[in-house]
């Protein structure tokens, strides 16, 4: 069952020591940037720290809501198991969406903005992740993929499909699964983790074609086309998209960004390092182009 509770939502920023151990992810930090745009260039400022509440915990995985919170995946460090969060910076409050014995991850609204959607470990097989949903009012969480027991992350393309990141040792697969008849149709493997959905339906994503060269790429399953977007900087898998089409990767600590209308290639932002992060990984862009929530993963002590 879902069960949900408030309480103080603290907002510093500075960067907190580490304590204790996660057994399952290192700890991480999220911080959230405002993000301004000045003809084709972007800047960040009004640095903050949101996980200030979960020092030396895990807090990772953001995703935003249509109306600017943050959905997060946290694992304090006295607590066996991942649960949801919800953050609202706009209101200074935490929510604590889910209290459950299973681990769930990659929080999502499904497209009808009916239905909280995750990928959710069942309980007793640490081998079995599937994705998940239950009504955004609370209730049961109950598996959209029964058939498929490795999805390891996911996005939404429309209200009957998703596109799959299924586990596969070193050449983890990309597929488009139909809710209606539980099939899928494999798009490509060695792909990243971050997946996210086009304006167009079409599922972007990170393809590792070789050790040497990876590619941001678009797969639109109406018109049967896989095309390259660009060539990620460096060895980076996560990236997040701003309404008008700008990319974001972070290269380093490097936070860059490209539109393929425009740029020749990938264009400096800002240097995080200034702002205490020295390992960016996952990032998401609010719904309206303003906020940018980096995750900074950290070493256990």
């Amino acid at each position: 069952m879902m069960r949900f509770c408030q309480f103080a939502f603290i907002l510093l920023f500075a960067v907190l020591a580490a304590v204790g151990n996660l057994s399952a992810q290192p700890p991480s930090d999220l911080y959230l940037f405002s993000l301004a745009r000045e003809g084709t260039n972007y800047f960040i400022y009004h640095p903050q720290l949101l996980s200030g509440f979960n020092p030396g915990g895990y807090t990772n995985q953001p995703w935003f809501t249509p109306d600017g919170d943050i959905l997060v995946s946290v694992r304090f460090t006295s607590e066996s198991q991942n649960d949801i969060f919800s953050l609202s910076p706009q209101n200074l409050t935490i929510h604590r969406v889910t209290q459950t014995s299973a681990n769930e991850y990659s929080p999502r609204f499904d497209p009808t903005q009916q239905y909280l959607s995750v990928v959710r470990q069942v309980v007793g097989d640490s081998m079995d992740q599937q994705v998940f949903v239950a009504g955004l009012g609370g209730g049961v969480f109950k598996s959209i993929t029964p058939n498929r027991k490795d999805v390891g992350y996911y996005t939404w393309l429309d209200d009957q499909h998703l596109a799959l990141f299924r586990i596969d040792g070193e050449t983890n697969r990309l597929e488009r699964y139909n809710l209606t008849d539980q099939k899928s149709r494999k798009i490509t493997s060695a792909v990243g983790r971050s997946l996210w959905t086009a304006s167009n339906g079409a599922v972007l994503y990170v393809h590792k074609f070789s050790t040497d060269y990876w590619y941001l790429k678009a797969y639109d399953a109406d018109a049967f086309t896989m095309n390259i977007i660009a060539q990620t900087p460096g060895m980076s898998e996560d990236f997040a998209v701003a309404p008008d089409g700008t990319y974001f990767m972070c290269d380093g600590t490097t936070l860059v960004r490209y539109h393929p209308d425009y740029d020749a290639g990938w264009h400096r932002v800002a240097d995080l390092s200034v702002y205490g992060i020295e390992a960016a990984t996952r990032i998401a862009i609010s719904p309206d182009g303003t906020k940018l929530a980096v995750v900074a993963s950290k070493s256990n002590p």
